[in-house]
């Protein structure tokens, strides 16, 4: 994920310096339109991404595809590296994009299924975390270096995950389903820091795997230890899956994390980021603008950590609220600045206000919103649907996210930065009201709990539930 953040990270340091026909040692230049297709054409990748992600992962494994990933992205910042048209550029931002498509649908689904109950949302916020760390590492060393040497160290990174990741075991959620238990064994025995794969503890975690993937969601057998015992494992086709999505808990928790992810969209963060250095210019903050985009992006990073170390202690609703709702007022405070910027009102006494506001608005915008959308597509959907869901989930973004990079230069230009802005906060302030109303709390709950507070049951009825039926509980 750190890749991925690197792909935002190019876009946010190197737009303006190749949109500048002052800028030397640059292999292109750019016009405005242009550099707004540049950052379009990465969401587009993105979209294509999902398709390849979710149809390899169920079936060569979340591992592979994982990798496979890393193999967009050094195809794409070779491309990067030795660009010399404009469209070998396009090219190249579009194979990034399906490398970010990729990861983001895989990523969840391995996170969730090698972590256990009480560190799942924690990992599952880091993968957001680890998105704001490759862009805070992009923008900290662009503006100083060349942009070849820049290329080649954004392209050691997925080369150093490669050299890395492929040391780590195969999801064991994924082995389970295909009856390679005695991988699973190995993969569960990896990931708990146990020894022998033979271990209890290994063997009653598998039998909550296959209980969880089996067709009534229980894993059905005289003997749990009979080597005779017999199981059945979901074989779905994709269209089985897509019905099986739009089943209604199914569909609530879709609905849930659609809502979320367009909130993500309509809050303006991805183009605010990508702009954020055009942004400082064009506001005259005073301090010098690459400086100040790193502060905005280290705030940031650091917001995205505290999230997850709180995710697990404070929950995922109170932090959604919070952030909304802080995303709300900042934007807000933004839009007011920029409108009186923009009809004359001198406002220079308050020059470095958009600096701070960004700032104040990254830790509201990454303390929830930011980041913990991600960790409730591993918390919502069952093992068999993920990969689809992970799919609809991103394409979504990454259709949103094209026409709002499109639309916000064409807006900003036609109308002002500031209806953008005032369009960014009303949203957040509607995303506010879907947290209150509809987004359960998932905080130390196992799978089966999830469900049944999707279904509508009442919190109370949950709890007694799972005390009385706890060697039934699947944590998925």
């Amino acid at each position: 994920m750190a890749a991925v953040g690197t792909v935002y990270g190019w876009t946010t340091t190197s737009l303006s310096r190749l949109t500048s026909k002052e800028e030397k040692g640059m292999p292109l230049h750019l016009t405005d339109d242009e550099g707004s297709w540049i950052v379009s054409l990465t969401v587009i990748g993105s979209m294509i991404g999902p398709f390849l992600g979710a149809c390899l992962a169920d079936r060569f494994g979340r591992k592979r595809c994982l990798m496979l990933s890393s193999g967009f992205f050094i195809l794409g910042w070779l491309l990067v590296l030795f660009v010399n048209t404009v469209a070998t550029l396009y090219v190249a931002r579009v194979i990034l994009g399906i490398g970010v498509g990729i990861s983001y649908t895989t990523n969840p689904m391995y996170v969730s299924e090698v972590a256990d109950t009480n560190i799942r949302g924690a990992l599952g916020t880091l993968i957001a975390v680890n998105v704001f760390t490759g862009s805070l590492l992009t923008c900290s060393i662009g503006p100083w270096v060349s942009y070849k040497v820049l290329a080649m160290i954004l392209l050691a990174i997925p080369i150093l995950f490669l050299a890395s990741f492929i040391w780590f075991p195969e999801s064991p959620y994924f082995l389970a389903s295909k009856g390679r238990r005695t991988e699973a064994c190995e993969s569960l025995a990896f990931f708990k820091g146990i020894r022998d794969p033979n271990d209890p503890e290994v063997k009653r975690e598998l039998t909550l795997i296959l209980r969880a993937l089996s067709k009534q969601g229980s894993y059905r057998s005289q003997s749990s230890t009979s080597p005779t015992h017999s199981m059945e494992i979901i074989k779905h086709t994709w269209l089985a899956k897509l019905r099986m999505l739009f089943l209604p808990n199914n569909l609530k928790a879709l609905c849930i994390v659609l809502g979320l992810i367009a909130a993500q969209q309509l809050s303006g963060n991805f183009s605010t980021m990508q702009y954020l250095e055009v942004l400082f210019k064009r506001a005259a903050v005073g301090i010098d603008s690459n400086i100040a985009t790193i502060v905005v992006l280290a705030v940031g990073l650091v917001s995205g950590a505290m999230s997850m170390a709180t995710v697990e202690g404070a929950g995922r609703r109170p932090l959604l609220m919070i952030s909304t709702f802080g995303s709300f007022l900042t934007l807000a405070v933004l839009a007011i600045y920029l409108m009186l910027e923009s009809k004359g009102v001198n406002v220079s006494a308050v020059g470095v206000l958009p600096v701070v506001d960004v700032i104040v608005f990254q830790v509201a915008f990454q303390i929830g919103l930011g980041t913990l959308p991600n960790a409730l597509i591993g918390e919502l959907f069952p093992t068999e649907v993920k990969g689809v869901a992970g799919a609809l989930v991103t394409i979504f973004d990454g259709t949103l996210g094209f026409v709002v990079s499109k639309l916000y230069q064409v807006i900003g230009d036609s109308l002002g930065p500031f209806t953008v802005y005032y369009f960014f906060s009303i949203s957040c302030l509607l995303a506010f009201f879907l947290v209150v109303v509809f987004v359960p709390e998932t905080r130390g709950r196992t799978y089966r709990e999830i469900q049944a507070l999707l279904a509508g049951e009442r919190l109370s009825d949950v709890e007694e539930r799972s005390r009385n039926d706890a060697p039934e509980n699947i944590s998925v």
